[in-house]
């Protein structure tokens, strides 16, 4: 087990340096000059010049990466180009609002898909289980803008039950408005996601049934749902976890559109902002840092699945 841990770590560090160079480039390439953002459109070619020489614009491409990757791997992600706040500061702050949001997504996922999908496949025949199929598929097939924006309309203007926009300006220091100013945006992605699981969930829970183990146990005299309760859920939640990394990763991603719908100050909306202001340093610290937490947890999912797959124990154990 030990070799397989150091393994996917080994992976994941290849897998971070390379998306740092794709990253540092993909931005490179992009049009706009930030020095002529921070200088103004009416600044002389000396001014600019200035600037980015200052900025460490006017040096080389690679030693510009090697500069910032390594003082990323220094725990240093360097400071905004902009405003000349530490960018490891601010990704902590909006990371307060963003983390929250994408577990409380993930619990919206895990609520709506475990028991619907499992209900749907054990009563498929029936009309009620055949409705839960066809709703998934709806509600899968909706764009998150338009949930988000049907979300403000039902449960904002008409019956007035959550906020529409904003999170509260001292942050969770008033922990009951700050969670339900992230209900709403939680429930536009969680629930959009969640109709995506359920889909898995249910042909896990179909394959389950059919299962030579499950057969066995009604043949011994179990019910149909004992034997499924009891023998198939444990294969299903096998099943669950290989997708709960990509889950969580989608969910990740979903919140930089949330929160530009609700006017959340989380990482998505700093990207979206800083994209715009050409803040390069900032952008590319953002978005590696986002792709690391995306790449570990699929290395999680992979060593939790082997941990506690019975059938990778004996290869786990060299």
């Amino acid at each position: 087990m030990t070799r397989f841990i150091l393994g996917r770590v080994g992976l994941l560090a290849i897998a971070w340096l390379l998306a740092s160079v794709l990253i540092f480039a993909t931005l490179r390439i992009l049009p706009g000059d930030v020095a002529l953002v921070i200088g103004g459109s009416k600044a002389s070619p000396e001014r600019t010049a200035q600037l980015r020489e200052a900025l460490g614009l006017n040096q080389p491409i690679l030693t510009q990466y090697f500069e910032w990757i390594g003082g990323v791997l220094r725990f240093d992600l360097g400071e905004s180009v902009l405003t000349g706040a530490s960018i490891s500061a601010e990704l902590i702050e909006k990371a307060e609002v963003t983390v929250p949001l994408t577990l409380l997504s993930l619990a919206i996922v895990l609520v709506v898909a475990l028991p619907l999908g499992v209900f749907a496949a054990y009563k498929r025949s029936s009309a009620l289980g055949q409705v839960v199929q066809a709703s998934s598929v709806l509600v899968s097939a909706i764009p998150v803008v338009w949930a988000g924006l049907l979300g403000i309309i039902v449960l904002s203007t008409w019956l007035q039950w959550l906020p529409s926009q904003g999170f509260p300006r001292d942050g969770w220091s008033e922990p009951w408005l700050a969670f339900r100013a992230l209900i709403l945006p939680a429930l536009t992605i969680g629930l959009i996601e969640g109709a995506i699981l359920f889909r898995f969930v249910r042909s896990a829970t179909l394959r389950a049934l059919e299962a030579d183990h499950v057969r066995t146990a009604m043949s011994q005299g179990n019910s149909r749902l004992r034997a499924l309760l009891a023998h198939g859920l444990p294969g299903v939640g096998l099943s669950v976890v290989s997708v709960l990394g990509l889950q969580a990763a989608a969910l990740l991603v979903g919140a930089v559109v949330v929160e530009q719908l609700f006017s959340l100050p989380g990482l998505g909306r700093m990207l979206v902002t800083d994209v715009g202001n050409r803040d390069l340093t900032k952008v590319q610290s953002t978005i590696l840092v986002m792709t690391g937490i995306i790449l570990a947890l699929g290395a999680l999912v992979d060593v939790v699945h082997r941990l506690i797959d019975p059938r990778m124990k004996g290869s786990s154990e060299e």
